[in-house]
């Protein structure tokens, strides 16, 4: 059986949407309700970290403390995630900070401020994408008793059969070349059985897990 591949230190929103099994949809509401932090990689840009001082008015002042070059991954408001993720770019202007604080982009040639931010830019860091999958199950975890009685009661589908099935295909055949690739799969595999299909947004709630360790592999073959 294949290594259990290395951990990536970033997921691209399409990489991470299939991991999870979400639509771009289900993952933009999750950034805007801050269920998810979405990261994007911008090297190179100028940044302004300063604090925020209530006025009498109830506005805020900006309070610049220093600037700083940033290199590699930064994090996202979740409403520019949002416009990012609906509009497939949008221009951010300031990135994600602590309670008090902000974190403004300036441009060092013009002293202007903003950037634009592609899809092709944002995804998840690996540890924001395995602190959601443990999230997920300790939803289910705390299911009431009765839920998890339900859930444990005789089904039509047999989802370990179908397991076992998934895992003897990456061992004979090597690790399909996308999620979608290994629910088909399963999908031929029930019709070859004779039985009900299971419909495809259930399969990727079963198969997700198994996924998350062997899909890596996929992707180090398609580089």
């Amino acid at each position: 059986m294949p290594a259990t591949p290395k951990n990536k230190l970033f997921y691209q929103i399409h990489e991470a949407k299939e991991r999870l099994g979400l639509s771009m949809l289900d993952m933009a509401v999750l950034v805007a309700e801050r269920k998810l932090l979405l990261s994007a990689a911008l090297g190179g840009i100028l940044v302004e970290d300063g604090i925020l001082e209530e006025g009498l008015d109830f506005g805020c002042t900006h309070v610049p403390l220093c600037q700083n070059f940033v290199h590699g991954l930064v994090d996202l408001r979740p409403e520019d995630g949002w416009e990012v993720l609906r509009a497939g770019s949008h221009t951010i202007n300031l990135l994600a900070a602590e309670k008090g604080h902000y974190r403004r982009l300036i441009d060092s040639k013009s002293n202007a401020s903003g950037r634009l931010v592609t899809r092709e830019d944002v995804g998840l860091r690996h540890e924001e994408l395995t602190r959601y999958l443990a999230f997920e199950q300790s939803l289910e975890d705390a299911a009431p008793i009765g839920r998890q009685e339900k859930r444990r009661a005789p089904t039509a589908y047999d989802w370990e059969e179908a397991q076992l099935e998934a895992f003897r295909l990456v061992y004979f055949d090597g690790v399909p070349p996308s999620f979608g690739a290994l629910i088909r799969h399963i999908q031929a595999w029930y019709i070859a059985k004779g039985g009900r299909v299971p419909d495809e947004s259930t399969l990727k709630r079963r198969l997700r897990k198994f996924w998350t360790i062997f899909g890596p592999e996929a992707q180090d073959k398609a580089a």
